[in-house]
């Protein structure tokens, strides 16, 4: 299928060789261009590089480039994520047996060899996109090209017709997510790609984020499309309702977490066309979708056509099809895909995720609750950051909130409001604030934003045993 992509690129060079394909903060690459810039860092890989080939950069045109060419030369890519510790980026070399490092330094592609014994992958491995999981060691996940274009064509053929000309990457390039649902699904239909470095987006680190700074690349960018995370989403309907000229778009996919309907009504008050979607790294990222066309707010979409989905006794999301070769260093990975996510599929055929198998709350009256469901309902609110939920055999739910922009009345406030659509052992009696984010104390949310539930128990036992010790 790698072959059909670079068809397909060499059709939109052709069609329109004066557009723009490729663009960051130094330079533009026309779809004309396209073509012979990937050949050219080809032939660089085939003379400089090994066979397989880690890739440390900000979002660039050169990272594009370098992706393409190794997929052109069936040559296994690491990506490796900006934020990830030296500790984990050693870990995710020697584990991948790394022969070659590339970096963009001073607007130019970067090729270093390595020398980390090889190390034994999945047969037709493209890609390992490596996910921080719930502890420091990040896990490889191998993926084949197919795999990985199977997702874009399918995505492709959903959004045509959405106009989309322009997408704008948010999110780092390594992560799967852009790489895929972005890159690669703008390039099948043909739009420019934006690539700013994401400092100019208002990116501090992995998880702050500068709200003003990004509406104001918005602006200067104009994007169609975007790909964005709950979080931002509600901070960019929050500048909404404060009567901030918000950008005008055509598709924002939103993932990552649950995402409460709140929120997507929330944001498309606002103007803002955010649809939810779902999707995991196992299965080459998007497994679900809400579109125009196909939309139930509350859902994470219909199935992408390429998967066949079933659910376990338990409600438990089963993945037959697009799945991953396996883990690095495990056996391969065959038939179905147990999730871990505990979901429901209504009549019409939407996906509606209730939480995480491992994370139910049993409270000591035996009724069973999935944390993110109610999270979600929390995070849906405006000036809510922050929140994860505790009632592990006990008789209430408790919450940690952090929202530095609300009193304790407005907080309040939205917590009457969410608990009277919920039933009685979903709701929140109590709540405490952290002195600071919880996302900026070491170890108490993973790199991709979820929080360590048994960390943070830890972490605030004192608190938690407190409350529960004076209101039982």
């Amino acid at each position: 299928m790698s072959e059909q992509l670079l068809m397909t690129l060499n059709h939109w060079a052709r069609q329109q060789p004066d557009a723009i394909a490729l663009q960051d903060a130094h330079a533009s690459l026309s779809w004309g261009e396209l073509p012979a810039a990937i050949d050219r860092v080809a032939d660089r890989l085939e003379r400089d590089a090994g066979q397989r080939i880690a890739l440390l950069a900000d979002n660039s045109r050169h990272w594009v480039l370098a992706d393409l060419a190794a997929l052109k030369l069936q040559r296994p890519l690491i990506p490796v994520p900006l934020f990830f510790s030296e500790e984990q980026r050693a870990h995710l070399f020697s584990r991948a047996g790394i022969d070659t490092l590339m970096t963009v330094e001073d607007d130019q592609l970067q090729i270093r060899r390595l020398q980390i014994p090889a190390t034994e992958l999945h047969p037709g491995t493209a890609k390992i996109t490596f996910t921080s999981g719930t502890t420091g060691a990040p896990k490889g996940v191998c993926l084949s090209a197919d795999q990985q274009l199977q997702v874009a064509h399918s995505l492709a053929e959903r959004l045509s017709g959405l106009g989309i000309r322009r997408h704008l990457c948010l999110l780092p390039l390594a992560t799967l997510l852009e790489n895929i649902a972005g890159v690669y699904t703008a390039l099948l239909m043909g739009a420019s790609v934006q690539l700013p470095p994401l400092a100019t987006l208002g990116w501090q680190g992995s998880s702050g984020l500068n709200v003003e700074q990004l509406l104001s690349a918005l602006h200067q960018h104009r994007p169609d499309s975007l790909i964005t995370l709950p979080q931002i989403l509600s901070a960019l309907a929050a500048t909404g309702e404060r009567g901030t000229t918000l950008p005008e778009l055509r598709f924002i996919a939103v993932g990552g977490a649950r995402v409460g309907a709140d929120l997507i009504r929330r944001a498309r008050a606002q103007g803002l066309p955010a649809y939810e979607g779902y999707g995991l790294s196992e299965c080459a990222s998007v497994v679900s979708l809400n579109t125009p066309g196909q939309d139930s707010i509350g859902s994470a979409g219909r199935a992408l056509g390429h998967n066949h989905l079933n659910l376990s006794a338990e409600g438990e999301l089963l993945i037959e099809g697009n799945c991953m070769l396996g883990y690095l260093g495990e056996p391969p990975h065959s038939g179905v895909y147990a999730t871990g996510d505990l979901v429901r599929v209504d009549n019409s055929g939407f996906l509606h995720i209730e939480g995480r198998r491992r994370n139910v709350i049993i409270n000591s009256y035996g009724r069973n609750l999935s944390p993110e469901w109610v999270e979600s309902e929390l995070l849906a609110q405006p000036g809510i950051e922050e929140a994860v939920l505790y009632g592990e055999a006990r008789p209430f739910n408790c919450a940690l909130i952090h929202a530095p922009s609300l009193n304790n009345d407005q907080l309040d406030a939205h917590l009457a409001r969410i608990n009277a659509r919920l039933p009685d052992y979903a709701r929140v009696r109590q709540w405490t604030r952290p002195e600071i984010s919880m996302r900026k104390q070491s170890g108490l949310y993973t790199l991709n934003g979820r929080p360590r539930r048994a960390a943070i128990a830890t972490h605030f036992a004192d608190t938690l045993e407190s409350i529960y010790a004076t209101d039982c």
